[in-house]
Formats: structure tokens, C-alpha cells, sequence
């Protein structure tokens, strides 16, 4: 399908142009602001030498907690208060917490800039969240596929845009500190806010009334937990969609071993302190390492279409599970900073495929009445299995990092991972590259009385 009349149609189109405004200053600021928090954990001085894995694991899981945790329970509120006024509400709130991690940064560790970044963290749920469900109310119906797709894209480049931005600024010697560059990242959240602000009226991004649930907030919370555990039980029913879940729950524990190995390795095992005593060079390959996994996902959303139609669904995770053995196999024998280059960009691709062919496994395998609590119970899966990953990486590699026979178990368990899921799933792919599964087939008749 042709999609250049679509994106003549969304750039005529005033309200969508103003909503793509409030992300793309929003998704700025993200990126500067991120860059500048991991700058200022594993660089600043005044928190002192940043060389313990538990450390690394710890700043990530006490900031990504929240927002992980966060995830099921944002579409009840969303459909229960103005979208407009929580996009602005959310980034407003942000910027004001700004000013105080700008005060409290530079006294060293400091549990009300912890907190502070906790919540500017997990607002970003609601922000984003809540610009998608706007779409529908200022965007035709025709044009949704497109106006999705363009978002995405753009706020992904404009959030690595503000990542590169802050870690040029620090590589320059531009004199900015830690607190300036989140000073600024403020500044990009006030501009969102005014522009949400000034652009809609409070019912413009919905919910509509039709739409508002007649319970209240925390019993809809409580329906939200009890529906998860309904999710859950209905993969029972759905060997397909449930196997392919397992798979990158347990990936993405992988994935933080790999994870904490890389960063204690370039924070410590790679690091020449007498020729980079400022640690330029570390921060440069950190900042190649971040673009280069965003042009994984790229890849990895270019590729995984075609492959699972020319391969199938499941053997295009088998595929991706044996990239993996062998991209930790090799970092085991070659430990260089180009080949963890290299391994990330990669891993990134699998990680990325695999998210893809789970998402369109549970769209396609799962009745639509459960589509809803098993997408949260993924989400819960796949953030928990990460942090897990963090957590027990923290307690076997050692503080430069040098963990090759970390590795090698890493690389045996994406084997076992590859011959377990083949076997188990050998009747039960994810999907049909196809046609529709049979999930769906048998979900039509349900619906007549």
C-alpha cells in the first residue's frame, strides 16, 4: 500500500502536527534528561567511583521500577481523566521536578533526586500512552496506520537526537554540568506542556464520554490486576502465543547479564586510565553503543516482516535465538570494545525481532476479549525478567567486568533456549505467517448469541 497520500493528509492536518509537536519535544527532553542522569550515576565525581556491578544494577532497576510497574495500570486512568490535561499535567509536573535535581545533583547521592528521577521516569508512561490513545481523536481513521508509524519514528529519532546532544556536550568540553543539561531537558517539558496546553481543550484528546468507565479509579485498578491473572490463565488455552512469551522473558534475563557485563567491562576492564583519565574515550564508545542499538531496532523492524513470512514465525526465532548463542559465544574468546560494537548492534536486532513476532503472536493468537490483560501480563514479563537479569549479573561479575565464563553460560542458555522452544513449539508455531490462527478462527462464532 501507497502511504505517500496518507502523509500529504497528516501534514494538513493542523491537530496532528500539533500533537506530533508535543511528542516530539517531549521524547527531546526524555533523551537529554537520560542521557544526563547515566552521565551523571556513572561519571560524576561526586557520587563517587562508579566500578560495582551491583551499582549499575541497582541505579537501573530503583529507576526503571516504577515505570515498569506502572505499565497495566496506565490505560485506566487514561480512559478515566482528560488525556490533554495529563500529557500536560505529566510534563509540567516533570519540569518543575527538574529544578530540583538541578539543586540536589551536585551534592552527591541524594535520595530526593533518586525520587525525583523515579517519577520524571514513570510519568513518561502516561505521556506516551496517552499521545498514542489521542491519535483516534484528531487523526481519520484511514490514516491511523501511517500517523502511528510516522510518530514512532520521528519521537525515536528525536529522542536519540537528545541522547546525542548531551553526550556531544560532555565528549566537547562544553563546560555544561550535569544539572544544566537537566535544566534543559526541563525546558523541552515546559515547551510540551504549553503546546498541549495552548493547541486543545480538555475533552479534544478524549476519553469521550461514551468511552468513560462508570467505575471508579481503584476499582478499575483492582479489575486491572484481577484481569492480568485472567490473562494469564487463558495462555493456558494458547500453547503458541504463551511459549514465544516464555521465550523472551527468559531472553531479556539474558539480556541483562549481557547488559551489566557491558558496562562493568567499559567502566573498568577497557578503561586506560593513565591515557583517558577523564574517561572521554568510555563515554564515546557508550554513546556508539546507544546508536548503534537504535539501528538495530531499525533493522530488526525492516527485517522481521519479511522473515517471518519467507521462514515462518518460528524458526525466525529459532534463528534469532542462535544469533544470540553465537554473538555471546564469540564475546567469550574476543573480548574487544569493537566486538561488543558489533554484538550490540546485533542483539538488538534478535531482541527487537523477537518483541515483534511476540506482539503480532499475541494480536493474532489470542481472542480479542483476553488481547488486552495478556498484552499486560507480557509486559510485566518482559520488564521483570530484565530487572531479574540486572540483579543476578550483579552478584557474579566481577567489577571490571571480565566475565567470560559468564558469557559461555550466556551462550549455552540461547542454545537450550533454541532447542527447547523448536521442540516444544514444533506444533504450535506463534502465528500463520499466512493467514489468521486459530485463535481467531475460533473466536468468530463467539461473538453471534
Amino acid at each position: 500500500m501507497r502511504t505517500d497520500g496518507h502523509v500529504r493528509n497528516l501534514a494538513s492536518n493542523r491537530r496532528f502536527r500539533h500533537l506530533l509537536a508535543v511528542r516530539l519535544t517531549s521524547q527531546a527532553a526524555d533523551g537529554m534528561f537520560q542521557a544526563s542522569l547515566a552521565l551523571s550515576v556513572f561519571f560524576n565525581p561526586a557520587l563517587g567511583e562508579a566500578s560495582d556491578p551491583f551499582r549499575y544494577a541497582a541505579a537501573v532497576a530503583i529507576l526503571l521500577g516504577p515505570y515498569s510497574l506502572l505499565g497495566p495500570y496506565v490505560g485506566t486512568v487514561l480512559d478515566r481523566f482528560s488525556r490533554r490535561n495529563l500529557i500536560g499535567g505529566a510534563n509540567l509536573g516533570r519540569a518543575a521536578l527538574m529544578i530540583v535535581i538541578c539543586l540536589t545533583l551536585p551534592g552527591g547521592f541524594n535520595w530526593s533526586w533518586v525520587l525525583c528521577a523515579m517519577t520524571v521516569l514513570a510519568a513518561n508512561r502516561f505521556v506516551l500512552a496517552g499521545l498514542a490513545a489521542a491519535h483516534p481523536q484528531v487523526v481519520p481513521a484511514k490514516d491511523l496506520v501511517t500517523a502511528n508509524s510516522l510518530a514512532s519514528t520521528l519521537g525515536a529519532l528525536a529522542y536519540g537526537l537528545g541522547l546525542a546532544t548531551t553526550g556531544i556536550a560532555k565528549l566537547m568540553d562544553s563546560g555544561v554540568s550535569y544539572s544544566m543539561l537537566a535544566l534543559a531537558a526541563g525546558c523541552g517539558y515546559l515547551a510540551s506542556a504549553c503546546i498541549v496546553g495552548m493547541s486543545f481543550r480538555r475533552g479534544d484528546l478524549g476519553p469521550e464520554e461514551d468511552e468513560d468507565a462508570p467505575t471508579g479509579l481503584w476499582r478499575g485498578i483492582a479489575q486491572t490486576s484481577s484481569g492480568m491473572w485472567e490473562g494469564f490463565k487463558h495462555l493456558g488455552r494458547r500453547k503458541g502465543p504463551a511459549l514465544v512469551m516464555a521465550v523472551q522473558g527468559l531472553h531479556r534475563f539474558l539480556y541483562g547479564i549481557v547488559f551489566i557485563i557491558s558496562i562493568a567491562l567499559f567502566m573498568g576492564f577497557f578503561w586506560d586510565i593513565e591515557s583517558d583519565p577523564t574517561r572521554k574515550t568510555t563515554i564515546a564508545w557508550l554513546l556508539v553503543l546507544a546508536v548503534l542499538g537504535n539501528v538495530g531496532v531499525l533493522a530488526a523492524a525492516i527485517a522481521t516482516p519479511r522473515a517471518t513470512r519467507v521462514w515462518g514465525p518460528k524458526n525466525w526465532i529459532v534463528a534469532l535465538m542462535a544469533l544470540c548463542a553465537v554473538v555471546a559465544g564469540t564475546l567469550s574468546g574476543v573480548l574487544l570494545p569493537v566486538m561488543f560494537a558489533v554484538a550490540v548492534l546485533l542483539v538488538n536486532i534478535a531482541s527487537q525481532g523477537l518483541k515483534i513476532t511476540v506482539d503480532t503472536s499475541i494480536q493474532r493468537g489470542v481472542e480479542d476479549a483476553y488481547r488486552g490483560r495478556v498484552f499486560s501480563v507480557n509486559d510485566t514479563v518482559y520488564n521483570v525478567g530484565y530487572l531479574a537479569g540486572l540483579f543476578a549479573a550483579a552478584f557474579v561479575v566481577p567489577e571490571n567486568g571480565y566475565a567470560p565464563a559468564t558469557l559461555v553460560g550466556v551462550a549455552l542458555a540461547y542454545g537450550l533456549i533454541c532447542v527447547g522452544y523448536a521442540y516444544l513449539a514444533r506444533d504450535e508455531a506463534p502465528y500463520d505467517a499466512q493467514t489468521w490462527s486459530p485463535a481467531t478462527t475460533e473466536a468468530r462464532p463467539s461473538t453471534s448469541p
